[in-house]
């Protein structure tokens, strides 16, 4: 069965997580006041619908209920208001999972109380992704997780070239988590090296790390930073 996806407010942020859910194969319903908007938008994603997300019975009426798998409130931060009032309706309206955008700290303080179940700060976000990708120059990308958790794709370090994942023991020494690891392996052509990844599955305690291997690492970012300084 489709997970049924509906995202409310569809700038920048917004259209761009309506059309990447869309591209999962989910049914996706994308909503904003802006007719404009809905015309450029409507052949990227399931259904794009002008509604004014703060009426209750609009929602009702384009089938917003407790069929929804999650909604993403993505109003512009200069409409919190808009952003509070419709991420009350979707909690009333028994909305399996509420995402909701801030601009602040305190915005997302205040949206939490109201019982939403996870809050976006993207510009904070972007910054930290920023000065981590810029700080270290392993560091490939980050996915920030909340509570200080990440996601890293890391260069795999001088020192870890050639060893086991037993004999590095990540999880003891740097209490960090190896998820998976991007093979890179050098494809010759003719005239022409290049570079071709490919993800090696569930390393085990035997698996050896590569010169050209990709680390997916997961942790805190105090102790993923260990590895990299």
């Amino acid at each position: 069965m489709k997970k049924k996806y509906a995202v409310i407010g569809l700038g920048d942020l917004g259209g761009s997580i309506a059309i990447s859910l869309q591209s999962t194969g989910a049914e996706v319903l994308a909503i904003d006041m802006d007719e404009s908007i809905i015309n450029d938008l409507k052949d990227a994603v399931g259904t794009a619908i002008r509604a004014d997300s703060t009426d209750e019975k609009a929602l009702t009426m384009i089938g917003i209920d407790s069929s929804v798998d999650a909604c993403i409130v993505a109003i512009g931060p200069d409409n919190f208001e808009n952003t509070i009032l419709t991420s009350v309706i979707l909690l009333e309206k028994g909305v399996k999972k509420v995402v909701a955008r801030a601009s602040s700290k305190l915005q997302e303080s205040i949206l939490l109380k109201l019982g939403v179940h996870q809050v976006l700060i993207p510009d904070v976000q972007i910054a930290r992704q920023i000065v981590s990708l810029i700080t270290s120059q392993d560091v490939l990308d980050t996915i920030f997780l909340g509570e200080d958790y990440n996601i890293v794709y890391l260069k795999t370090p001088r020192s870890f070239i050639g060893k086991s994942l037993q004999e590095l023991d990540l999880r003891i020494r740097y209490n960090v988590n190896l998820i998976t690891i991007k093979r890179r392996e050098k494809t010759l052509r003719p005239g022409n090296t290049e570079l071709k990844e490919e993800i090696y599955g569930v390393p085990t305690a035997s698996t050896i790390l590569e010169e050209n291997d990709i680390m997916i690492v997961f942790g805190k970012d105090k102790d993923i930073k260990k590895i990299v300084e």
